[in-house]
């Protein structure tokens, strides 16, 4: 498990001055002082270099001092300390905003302190397994049978293409390939720097989050509901074309077609008899078709979710919510 969210302090030293900057995912980035005067100056800067924290093992200092990192030519960042944590959210002061370019996630990525990682396994069949942990997630599988293929719908494929905007005019993925690392075992480190928390409630199948990273083509808000809960366990292709026909859902390597129905009895007797008709061709071009009602995926869309995985023999991954859909 990765430690909890870490926070910093900048020290510039002038010829005559010493500048102290918190840097915090939950104060935000301040200027603590920019007036001390470094030589037996008591200002809150000084006092924080040297402040104790008491708890029930002893006394802790407030920062990591002997953990130190240059950042910049006469600027320092230390890591507060967990016990130092109280320093920050003792302060009462409105601080002026600090508005220089160090961030937090420069600060992470100079103390090696990832917010999460995602694992790379390869398997003995060639594909890919993922695992996630980040501050907030323990260490859990979250994609199997992954295949690396373009546009692959597995969540681990979808974390790695998300994004997040620092500002209006800078765009950084949320996963940092490029400061990826290998493990003797072989497995693939990727390190992501920023808040997890959206992603933490998307693997938690937060319904808040989960519209977020469905597409927008479906037909029927049925079909959002199953793929929004789904997504976790399978890797599923919406709205996929075989021959002449279009399936709700389909598992391509596996062969299985997912349809949904809404309300059977809504269907006219040509509907009905072109779903059969194409169940018909599908079987006959080796696909297994597997049709659930509105009335299935309302009351019980984990049964549902179980029978798909029990038929391309994937293990459920995600955690089950209720049975039933409000």
């Amino acid at each position: 498990m990765l430690d909890g969210y870490v926070s910093y302090a900048l020290v510039y030293t002038e010829q005559t001055r010493r500048i102290f900057v918190i840097v915090s995912p939950t104060r935000g980035r301040f200027v603590l002082t920019k007036e001390c005067a470094t030589e037996g100056c008591r200002c809150i800067g000084c006092f924080l270099l040297e402040a104790t924290v008491e708890t029930d093992d002893g006394p802790y200092s407030v920062l990591d001092l002997e953990g130190g990192k240059q950042v910049q030519d006469k600027l320092f960042a230390y890591r507060f300390t967990k016990p130092g944590q109280m320093f920050i959210d003792a302060l009462k002061h409105q601080y002026a905003d600090y508005r220089g370019p160090i961030t937090i996630a420069h600060l992470n990525k100079l103390f090696d302190q990832p917010n999460a990682l995602l694992m790379i396994d390869r398997a003995d069949d060639g594909t890919f397994t993922h695992s996630y942990v980040s501050s907030t997630v323990a260490m859990r599988v979250i994609s199997r049978g992954c295949r690396a293929t373009p546009h692959c719908p597995c969540i681990a494929c979808r974390i790695v293409d998300m994004a997040y905007a620092e500002n209006p005019d800078n765009i950084v993925p949320t996963v940092d390939i490029s400061s990826s690392r290998g493990t003797p075992d072989g497995k693939l480190l990727l390190p992501i720097w920023i808040d997890d928390s959206i992603i933490s409630a998307l693997l938690s199948r937060d319904p808040a989050i989960r519209h977020s990273f469905t597409p927008n083509f479906f037909e029927s808000p049925l079909e959002q509901i199953f793929y929004e809960l789904a997504l976790l366990d399978l890797h599923l292709y919406p709205q996929h074309r075989v021959g002449k026909y279009r399936l709700d859902f389909a598992i391509p390597d596996k062969m299985i077609a997912i349809e949904l129905d809404g309300h059977e009895y809504h269907k006219t007797k040509y509907q009905r008899t072109h779903d059969a008709q194409r169940d018909r061709w599908l079987f006959g071009q080796g696909w297994h078709v597997l049709r659930f009602t509105g009335t299935e995926v309302y009351k019980d869309i984990d049964r549902c979710i179980d029978e798909i995985c029990k038929l391309a023999k994937v293990e459920r991954l995600s955690p089950r919510p209720l049975t039933r859909i409000d």
